[in-house]
C-alpha cells in the first residue's frame, strides 16, 4: 500500500514488495525520495539480498535489514530513522551525506566499496562492526551535531536502548542500567577497532586520535565510581535472572584504581604518547619544582644574595640535575636521593619525548 504525503510518496510492506516483483531483470528498485514506514528487509536468520536498490534521498523509519546482503546499493542523502542493521554484510554502497540515527549496526560487516563521506553516524550503535575495506572517514565520528560515538552520552545512550527495546529489538529493559554502566567499555572497544581498520589504511592520525580516545574511555571505565557502579549492576542482575553467581567484568575496585591513575598520569603527561607538548610542559613543572625544593631549603646561593639570584642559582641547579649534567658537590644525603629522583625523571621524559615526536612524526 502506498500513499502520498506532500509530493513524497509513502510505502509500506506491500507497497515495497509490488515493486521488488515488478523489477525487471538488471534494473534497479527505485525507492528514492519515499518515506518508508515499518519494511522489513530481512528475514531472520536468512541472508536476504538487498541488490541494486535506490534509496536516495529517501527516509526509511523503523525498517528492518536484520542479515541482509547490499550490494551496489545507492543511499545517497537518505535518512535511516531507529532501523535494525545487525548482522548487515554491506559492499559497494554510497551513504555519502545519509544520516543515520538510532540504527543498531551490531556486528554488521561493512565492506569494500562502502562510503560513508560526509554521512552522519553519531547517534547509531557500531558495536562490534567489522570494517573490512569501508572508506569511513574521522570526521563521521568526530564532527556532527554531536561528536563522539553515542555509547560516550549517557543520556542518548539511555534512549537509545529504550527505543529497542520499545520497538522489541532490544534487549529485557531491566537490563539497561547494565548497558549503562558497561558504556564506557564498549566505546573503547569501538575505537579500537576504528584505530586498527585505520592503521590497516594507512591513515596513521585518525588511527592516533582513535587509540587516544579509546585509551581515556578505558581509563574512564576503572574509575573507582565506575568500576563500582558497574560491579553493583552487574550483581543485581545476576540476582534478577537467579544466577549463582554475577558475570563480573574486570578488573576489580583495588586493581581499577591502580589502573585509573596510570592512565590519569599518562594522559596528563603525554596524552597516552600523542602530545610532545604536554611531554615538554610536564619537564618544566618538575624542573620548576624542585628549584622551589633546591630554594626552600638552602641548597643554592649564598646569604646576601637577592631573592632573584637564589632562585635562578636554584634553577640552575635542577636543570643541571634533570639532564645529569651536575657537577657541584652534593654534601647531604637527601640531597643525593632528590638529584637522583630528578635524573631519574629527566631521563624518563626526555625518552617520552622521543616516543611523542615519533608518533607525530610517523602520522604527519
Amino acid at each position: 500500500m502506498s500513499a502520498f504525503v506532500g509530493a513524497r510518496a509513502v510505502l509500506t510492506q506491500e507497497a515495497v514488495q509490488a515493486r521488488v516483483d515488478a523489477r525487471a531483470p538488471g534494473d534497479c528498485v527505485d525507492l528514492s525520495g519515499c518515506d518508508i514506514l515499518d519494511v522489513a528487509f530481512g528475514h531472520g536468520q536468512n541472508a536476504t539480498p538487498i541488490e541494486g536498490f535506490d534509496f536516495r534521498r529517501a527516509r526509511l523509519i523503523r525498517c528492518s535489514f536484520i542479515h541482509t546482503c547490499w550490494r551496489d546499493v545507492k543511499c545517497q542523502e537518505a535518512r535511516f530513522e531507529d532501523c535494525d542493521m545487525r548482522y548487515t554484510d554491506i559492499e559497494r554502497t554510497s551513504f555519502k551525506r545519509a544520516s543515520l540515527n538510532g540504527c543498531d549496526l551490531y556486528r554488521a560487516r561493512l565492506g569494500p566499496g562502502t562510503v560513508f563521506e560526509s554521512a552522519d553516524l553519531n547517534d547509531s550503535s557500531l558495536n562490534l562492526p567489522q570494517f573490512d575495506g569501508v572508506a569511513l572517514p574521522r570526521r563521521v565520528i568526530a564532527a556532527g551535531d554531536c561528536p563522539g560515538l553515542v555509547q560516550e552520552r549517557a543520556a542518548t545512550f539511555a534512549r537509545y536502548h529504550a527505543g529497542l527495546a520499545r520497538m522489541g529489538r532490544g534487549d529485557d529493559p531491566a537490563r539497561i542500567p547494565l548497558h549503562l554502566a558497561r558504556r564506557h567499555l564498549e566505546a573503547a572497544a569501538i575505537y579500537r577497532s576504528l584505530s586498527a581498520h585505520w592503521a590497516s589504511t594507512g591513515a596513521t592520525r585518525d588511527a592516533g586520535w582513535a587509540y587516544c580516545r579509546a585509551r581515556r574511555l578505558e581509563t574512564q571505565a576503572v574509575r573507582p565510581d565506575n568500576v563500582w557502579r558497574r560491579r553493583r549492576e552487574e550483581r543485581h542482575q545476576g540476582n534478577q535472572e537467579g544466577r549463582g553467581q554475577a558475570e563480573v567484568t574486570p578488573p576489580g575496585l583495588f586493581l581499577g584504581t591502580l589502573r585509573w591513575l596510570a592512565g590519569s598520569l599518562a594522559q596528563w603527561v603525554a596524552d597516552y604518547g600523542e602530545s610532545p607538548l604536554r611531554v615538554l610542559a610536564t619537564s618544566v613543572v618538575v624542573m620548576l619544582g624542585f628549584a622551589l625544593l633546591y630554594y626552600m631549603t638552602g641548597v643554592t646561593g649564598q646569604p646576601g644574595d637577592s631573592l632573584w639570584l637564589r632562585f635562578s642559582d636554584a634553577l640552575l641547579f635542577s636543570a643541571q640535575a634533570m639532564t645529569a649534567s651536575l657537577n657541584a658537590e652534593v654534601p647531604w644525603r637527601w640531597l643525593q636521593w632528590a638529584t637522583t629522583l630528578e635524573v631519574t625523571a629527566g631521563i624518563t621524559l626526555l625518552g617520552l619525548l622521543g616516543f611523542c615526536l615519533g608518533n607525530r612524526l610517523r602520522n604527519a
